[in-house]
């Protein structure tokens, strides 16, 4: 069964960078453009890991952080790529929730799904 993964990116065009690079991988992929859009898509589609931008209208991925490790019924490794670059925000990042956090500008996106990959391998 293919593995799924929910992009959560208000950037069209790297969203669909993203969405292309996990399709070659063989991932169902599912895409929200804000942070109000991941709640549907989450309860519908059930993904197995989230690749979460945080600088977002709506909702910014902080609070989508929070509100998904606050529901114990929610166990997905997250992956959360941003332009955020201070130590600070990275340790909130991290203390936040996320499994993974890579800063967009260290990483190509071929590398961030690599990088998913892992995660899920280690999460099995």
């Amino acid at each position: 069964m293919k593995k799924k993964v929910l992009i959560i990116e208000d950037n069209i065009d790297l969203l669909e960078i993203y969405k292309i690079n996990f399709e070659m991988e063989g991932f169902v992929v599912d895409t929200a453009k804000n942070g109000m859009e991941w709640i549907v898509k989450l309860l519908e589609k059930k993904p197995d890991i989230i690749v979460l931008d945080i600088m977002m209208p709506s909702m910014n991925g902080f609070e989508v952080l929070k509100t998904i490790k606050t529901q114990s019924s929610i166990s997905i490794p997250i992956v959360v790529c941003s332009n955020l670059s201070s130590k600070e925000d990275e340790t909130t990042i991290m203390e936040s929730g996320a499994d993974i956090y890579l800063r967009k500008s260290d990483y190509k996106w071929e590398e961030v799904v690599k990088k998913a990959i892992e995660l899920l391998k280690q999460k099995i």
